[in-house]
């Protein structure tokens, strides 16, 4: 499936070739760009070897262009969210885990969520995910 992925505040565009992009903060508030597989279920990560980034570190994630944060606090303090857009135009929200190195994604669409990675239950319910988002 081709699809986009979008910032649910700008809408633009984050994706770029097979890559999804976001700003990122570490603890040390350092910045940074990550390169995130659109494939969900795929926890590659691409960044700058100067970018230092402990796995089970907070990072902070924002949109590359309006700079506004990703953070989806009324679901969970450590998700953020994107829109992804498929090949009809249909959106649905992704939500991931900003703890570097969990793997943790969930696609809700029309009253369906589901949750990809070993970690996808870690946080939340997924029952009432979609009253949540």
């Amino acid at each position: 499936m081709k699809a986009n992925y979008i910032c649910p505040h700008c809408r633009s565009f984050l994706n770029v070739g097979d890559k999804i992009i976001i700003a990122a903060k570490n603890s040390q508030k350092e910045t940074g760009i990550l390169l995130l597989s659109m494939k969900l279920g795929d926890y590659t990560v691409l960044k700058h070897p100067s970018f230092n980034v402990e796995k089970g570190e907070k990072i902070n994630m924002f949109c590359p262009s309006c700079n506004k944060t990703l953070k989806k606090k009324k679901v969970h303090k450590n998700l953020y969210g994107i829109i992804m857009q498929d090949e009809e135009d249909k959106e649905m929200q992704i939500l991931f885990s900003g703890i570097y190195g969990e793997k943790c994604t969930y696609r809700i669409t029309d009253k369906d969520v589901e949750g990809f990675g070993d970690d996808a239950s870690k946080y939340i319910d997924l029952d009432n995910l979609i009253s949540m988002s």
